[in-house]
């Protein structure tokens, strides 16, 4: 009457072709497991070939199956536990790969793994030993710095190791199991989450849950302290052999390596401890609803017994030491050493944990807190979310999902990386790793019900998904090393000096006594900057240098002298308030008492903290006046000072705009060459100077060309003869006899106005020489003039003098200075660059070229592409010039009084 209440549905995965088919007789495939006879859930066994399909409870123990040989119920001989995932020998373990038991290894295997890194290890070492006493290993790790400097491999590391130890959660943590053919590239992403432990011996071969937690958790320290005690061999190997004493520099080396380790390791470590809470569910009595929970790590361990309680002593006390406190640590690490890094004062214990700070801009000097934040709640802190049948459900995936969006966003917002690239990789990364998240969701719903998956998502099956979470975790690994590889061939291409008598790089020799090629001295205020700058340039021009810099070298400011002894050179950056500053002056007495070449530095730009030379004296004069300084008690007074600063050599401009800046780089590197013991019994090597492949060569016109001046332009007609010699230069060295032409300076107005004037041939050129007496001529006769030029479509080169004396003024008076017509439409005269001119001979002689450049003229080495390249630009840059239409009104241009 009521079929309902005692005949039910055959339950999904079940057999019920048998009459009178019962709870306890259901019938359960191969390949196929139930927790108890009075459960209908029936689940399948993807990761074990060892389910039988009968059916049982398993409360027995795997000791007494042990004793006895048997197998597990539902499982084959020697498989027993939850989904026959757990074997009856205690010499045996599950194997994933093999889908069965395998024997463990031996404990040998420990030792013969401790011998190969050992036996790496020492010929690691003596390799480097032997590499390091050639000159061609010094010049390669000169480079190797340099490149590293350019890429910056190790943001980019941090990137992908970080996002490959959180998609390594996917199975353990989410419970997303990749398709088994995918099983290798899976191994691949656990080998790049540094479980080492795990990799190099399986858990369940090591003894009880509480043996593995206490090995999980201590193994790191282990290794730090092996780390440490052979940075400690080796000082004292160097001490006993050299006599120097190493151990500031040691502590800092253990330092950073304790960082290194505690990160790589702690995503990993913490899984690790968690296992000691992750448990897994299964219902065993329809009736009651039931359910036994078994822990994941240990299917031997039943969760909420005295025996799983036990382990929560060892879980509290690795989480505070791990997930609390490794973060803290680091928390407070940076904030002991934030001031010095924002006021790029580093010293021995912020330089020891650069791995930390150095990537990231110093207003966000605590991301990578922020960042192991994320990393630990996404790899193991969001195992508190349903600790019994998490792994099962969908709710941990949707909330890393939000989680990796939202940080997404707060990346892109803050822009924490100081290389564009670098934050370009990391939102990469953090996109992809959400869309992994969904993925996951997607295969779980696959593996649910496969005719949903096909319905709602449009995979067929849960293979479809696996192959798109595998595309994303390879994009990312591909989208890393194609960004390395360019910033890599971009930074090795990268041009450096050689000798222009040769074209060889030079050699840099140190003198016996000395570590440092050049000392730089500057000061802090108004010299900082462009210090940096002159030091990280050279160091790209000249791989190998070593230049002894502040914030790279400086441990112990009392030892000042002992540093400025310890270089070859002197390089003295000339800023205002330099000769004020103190440890300025200490620095000099220093260099005047080691009689060290002087290679003085001129800052020359005021709004950068510059003065003129004469105001630099007068401050010398001023504050040099200490009697018997104690780096130096011979010190005779300001003319010592003065003699050896400003008139033993010519300060050297610095000027810091694009090539410019490169001859002031190489007036530097060319006179600390002048100084090195090479070169001092070399000298014809050096006669011809230096060069950087790409430099701004001779330049040459390849038609006639005619250069307009204007008289009431004062000194452009000694510029437009300067400029026809800087012409001649290429003369004979092109590549076409129709590149030697004349150069002809006419008269703008007889040109552009006179009655019975010439017609005007070949390219024509307007110059224009910006002082501080442009445009204010009597009559307005240059606007006049620069006007009617630009109505006739004839190219305008603007030359803008930079000296001061020579009327140089900042550019903005000229907006001033120009009438308001050649300002707006359809003039827009300032919309072309003007060239500076600075007066230093090297500076002065580029100037030249690239007006000479502006004006049409192409390299003397250029090929016939180039040439018609350049002819072309210089037929775009006259088209686009002003076009007034016929029957506009001209406007005269108001003079300004």
């Amino acid at each position: 009457r009521f079929p309902t209440d005692y005949c039910k549905p055959c339950p999904p995965n079940a057999n019920c072709a048998t009459s009178n088919t019962t709870l306890e007789t259901l019938g359960i495939p191969r390949e196929y497991w139930r927790a108890s006879l009075l459960t209908t859930e029936i689940h399948e066994c993807d990761a074990s070939d060892h389910c039988s399909g009968s059916g049982g409870s398993t409360e027995t123990s795997r000791r007494r199956l042990a004793a006895s040989g048997g197998a597990g119920p539902g499982c084959d001989l020697g498989h027993t536990g939850p989904l026959c995932e757990w074997c009856v020998s205690d010499e045996q373990y599950f194997s994933r790969a093999e889908r069965g038991c395998a024997d463990c290894p031996t404990a040998g295997r420990f030792g013969i793994l401790a011998g190969v890194v050992v036996a790496l290890a020492v010929t690691g070492l003596l390799l480097y030993r032997a590499l390091a006493r050639a000159e061609a290993w010094d010049r390669f790790r000169a480079r190797l710095d340099i490149v590293e400097s350019q890429v910056g491999f190790q943001p980019k590391f941090k990137i992908v190791v970080s996002f490959y130890q959180v998609v390594a959660t996917l199975g353990p943590v989410y419970g997303v199991r990749l398709h088994e053919d995918f099983t290798r590239w899976t191994d691949f992403i656990d080998a790049i989450s540094f479980d080492l432990l795990g990799l190099t011996y399986p858990d369940a071969c090591i003894g009880s849950m509480r043996d593995r937690l206490l090995l999980a958790a201590l193994w790191p320290v282990l290794l730090v302290l092996l780390g440490g005690a052979a940075l400690a061999f080796h000082a004292l190997a160097v001490w006993s052999l050299m006599g120097r004493d190493l151990v500031r520099s040691t502590k800092s080396r253990l330092l950073y390596w304790a960082i290194l380790v505690a990160y790589l390791v702690l995503p990993s470590v913490s899984r690790s401890i968690f296992k000691a809470k992750q448990c897994e569910s299964f219902n065993i009595d329809v009736f009651t609803d039931e359910r036994r929970s078994y822990l994941v790590a240990d299917l031997d361990v039943l969760c909420s017994t005295d025996e799983h309680r036990g382990l929560d002593a060892y879980f509290w006390a690795f989480f505070v030491l791990w997930p609390v406190l490794v973060p803290l640590a680091f928390l407070v690490l940076l904030l002991s050493i934030r001031s010095e890094v924002r006021a790029q004062r580093v010293r021995a214990t912020a330089r020891a944990s650069r791995f930390l700070w150095r990537d990231y801009d110093p207003r966000l000097l605590f991301w990578e807190v922020v960042d192991m934040g994320r990393k630990l709640f996404l790899a193991s802190l969001v195992l508190f979310i349903q600790t019994d049948d998490g792994s099962s459900k969908l709710l941990r995936l949707v909330i890393a999902s939000v989680v990796s969006a939202l940080y997404l966003a707060v990346l892109a917002l803050a822009r924490p990386f100081k290389r564009s690239a670098d934050l370009y990789l990391a939102c990469t990364a953090n996109l992809l790793l959400a869309c992994s998240f969904i993925s996951g969701t997607v295969i779980q719903l696959c593996e649910s019900d496969e005719d949903m998956c096909k319905t709602l998502v449009g995979f067929k099956s849960e293979r479809g998904a696996s192959e798109f979470v595998i595309a994303l975790t390879a994009a990312m690994l591909a989208a890393s090393l194609l960004v390395v590889l360019f910033k890599t061939v971009s930074a090795v291409r990268m041009p450096t000096v050689r000798l222009t008598s040769s074209g060889r790089p030079p050699v840099l020799e140190l003198s016996p006594e000395c570590h440092f090629h050049g000392f730089i001295s500057h000061c802090w205020g108004t010299g900082q900057d462009q210090t940096h700058t002159v030091v990280r340039r050279l160091q790209l021009l000249l791989p190998g240098v070593r230049i002894w810099l502040d914030v790279d070298n400086l441990d112990d400011v009392g030892r000042l002298e002992e540093s400025v002894r310890d270089a070859m050179t002197f390089l003295v950056f000339l800023s205002v308030g330099y000769f004020k500053s103190f440890n300025c002056r200490r620095e000099l007495y220093a260099a005047l008492a080691s009689n060290r070449p002087f290679i003085p530095i001129f800052e020359a730009d005021v709004a950068k903290g510059g003065a003129s030379i004469e105001a630099l004296k007068a401050e010398c004069r001023e504050n040099c006046v200490e009697a018997a300084p104690a780096a130096y008690p011979n010190y005779s007074g300001p003319g010592e000072m003065l003699a050896r600063v400003f008139e033993e050599a010519a300060p050297i401009v610095w000027v810091r705009v694009n090539a410019f800046q490169l001859e002031s780089l190489k007036a530097v590197a060319l006179r600390m060459l002048l100084h090195s013991p090479f070169y001092a019994s070399r000298p014809a090597e050096l006669a011809d100077g230096v060069m950087v492949p790409g430099q701004a060569g001779p330049v040459a016109f390849s038609g006639p060309v005619t250069i307009l001046v204007c008289r009431g332009n004062v000194g452009v007609r000694d510029l437009s003869e300067l400029v026809k010699t800087a012409a001649g230069e290429g003369r004979g060295s092109t590549a076409s006899a129709e590149a030697v032409t004349a150069v002809v300076i006419r008269d703008a107005e007889e040109a552009l106005e006179g009655a019975n004037a010439a017609p005007l041939s070949g390219h024509v050129v307007f110059l224009l020489y910006l002082n501080d007496k442009t445009f204010l001529d009597a009559g307005g006769v240059v606007a006049r003039l620069v006007q009617a030029a630009m109505d006739r479509r004839i190219a305008i080169a603007m030359v803008h003098e930079q000296e001061p004396s020579c009327g140089g003024v900042p550019f903005a008076n000229f907006f001033q200075q120009t009438p308001q017509v050649l300002l707006q439409q359809p003039y827009k005269l300032y919309n072309t660059v003007a060239v500076p001119l600075y007066p230093a001979p090297a500076h002065r002689k580029v100037s030249l070229r690239l007006v000479l450049s502006s004006m049409g003229a192409v390299p003397c080495d250029a090929g016939p592409l180039q040439r018609r390249w350049q002819l072309l630009r210089r037929h775009i840059a006259v088209a686009r010039l002003v076009r007034r239409r016929p029957a506009e009104p001209r406007q005269e241009p108001v003079v300004q009084p």
